[in-house]
């Protein structure tokens, strides 16, 4: 179960521990955390499709880490290097964090410890072992709490968010859904600490379990609501409460406070129920909206720093979801309660991925004239380039830009499971790798990264990157 906030020495609660974006301000202004010598932001999506998209994603973690990044007078390193924040849903969750904690050693150990190992037989022991049964008459034990022990004893070996908030960035962002609410529910400070719960002592395994919880083979991962030990305070990152007017009803930054506000009243909330994140995003582009939202709203030393020495904000997303089974539109019938679910649960989770990357890009041009805007008031000339060249890129990455139409197919019709064979888990890893790296957006703005003459050398949280817009 998750945990109340604690309190700092004046008595209040202590936001500011808590993983992701207030951990990286204290960290900023503490000098604890080092910025490359960088003009890029990078994001990364890593979607939802079982270990389709995860062997996928670890394929274009790869594929980055393939791309030279060569700024004037700064060390070679690689895009890899440079990315700042990576948000994953369901399948995508799994190498998302796996990376975050790991890093350069999960190139070695993630295909051993998850991608070529046969989870599918751990959830049937859940229905099958009579020792696994605990869920049949524990009220608060379910099924994918087993599942969750055993993404942990497989490759997170008792990992909490305090751990992963020691490695500095990239930012780990896993979404589940809330179902009650339902909403996209992200596994980040300002979330948990709206709830007035600490992130810190969370099992990332747990985290992962909830983004993976498929309804029905799963049950919700549960959290209880502090938000009556915070009396209405919140997380300075949080939604604020005035953003949710009634003239803004089409507005999603009052949406998100609307939300934030159910958090943060102990009479609305009392638990939060969460299952898999692609209910409700399954490119995981969604949690990335809410936090350059929730980001926009911030004036602080961090965000001046990024906005002022940014020139370049790269969005990668990486969507290994499958193309709808052709063949129904040649029958007659659907027959068989396996391929009914699979195509009802196909069509809500894939129906707005389309919206979700346009309105993506839309979110992108806004932080870009936000870029530009805050830079020319400082000048017209910063870092030796023109204020106003700041440009932002959104790529989506898709298993339909294989070239080979035989293997294109082959690879689109792997089920949407956690036991693949290990041959399409190679094929898989290795077009990802292959598709990112010969990019030529994605190349582009690697080759055109590098600050000009007289950038200030700082300690700072966010790692530049960049973006195309497709």
């Amino acid at each position: 179960m998750n945990q109340p906030l604690a309190m700092n020495a004046q008595g209040q609660p202590d936001f500011a521990r808590n993983y992701g974006f207030n951990r990286l301000q204290a960290g900023f202004q503490a000098g604890h955390w080092s910025r490359p010598d960088s003009d890029l932001l990078v994001f990364l999506a890593f979607s939802g499709g079982g270990k389709r998209s995860a062997a996928f994603a670890h394929g274009a973690l790869r594929g980055l880490r393939a791309i030279p990044v060569r700024p004037p007078g700064g060390a070679e390193r690689t895009l890899l290097d440079d990315v700042d924040y990576i948000s994953g849903v369901s399948g995508g969750s799994f190498p998302a964090m796996h990376y975050g904690l790991y890093r350069e050693a999960s190139f070695e150990t993630f295909p051993r410890e998850f991608l070529k190992v046969d989870v599918q037989s751990y959830i049937y022991g859940n229905y099958l072992l009579p020792w696994n049964w605990g869920w049949m008459v524990n009220p608060v034990y379910g099924t994918n709490d087993r599942m969750a022990g055993v993404y942990d004893r497989l490759m997170f070996h008792g990992a909490t968010y305090a751990d992963l908030a020691r490695h500095g960035l990239p930012i780990i962002s896993v979404n589940a859904t809330d179902v009650a609410n339902e909403a996209s529910f992200a596994f980040m400070g300002a979330t948990f600490g709206t709830l007035c719960s600490d992130l810190q002592p969370f099992p990332v395994a747990r985290a992962v379990a909830a983004s993976n919880g498929f309804p029905i083979l799963f049950g919700p991962i549960t959290l209880q609501s502090y938000a009556a030990r915070c009396g209405g305070q919140r997380p300075p990152t949080a939604p604020l409460s005035r953003w949710a007017e009634p003239h803004s009803e089409l507005s999603r930054r009052a949406q998100l406070a609307r939300q934030s506000n159910r958090y943060a009243d102990p009479d609305q909330t009392s638990w939060v129920h969460l299952m898999d994140g692609g209910i409700s995003d399954n490119l995981a582009l969604r949690g990335l909206l809410n936090f350059f939202i929730g980001a926009a709203m911030e004036d602080t030393d961090l965000l001046r720093f990024v906005e002022r020495h940014t020139r370049r904000i790269l969005v990668i997303s990486v969507d290994g979801e499958a193309a709808p089974d052709p063949a129904l539109g040649h029958q007659r019938t659907v027959g068989g309660l396996g391929r009914i679910f699979s195509a009802v649960s196909g069509t809500q989770i894939d129906s707005y991925n389309f919206e979700t990357l346009v309105l993506t890009r839309e979110r992108v041009g806004a932080i870009v004239g936000r870029f530009r805007e805050v830079r020319c008031a400082m000048g017209p000339t910063i870092d030796g380039h023109p204020c106003g060249d700041v440009e932002g890129t959104l790529v989506h990455i898709a298993l339909s830009g294989i070239d080979d139409p035989a293997e294109r197919a082959r690879l689109e019709a792997v089920p949407t499971g956690l036991t693949i064979p290990d041959a399409d888990v190679d094929a898989l890893v290795a077009y990802g790798e292959r598709i990112v790296r010969e990019n030529p957006d994605i190349r582009a703005v690697a080759a055109a990264a590098g600050p000009g003459a007289g950038v200030v050398q700082r300690t700072a949280p966010a790692r530049g990157r960049r973006t195309a817009a497709r």
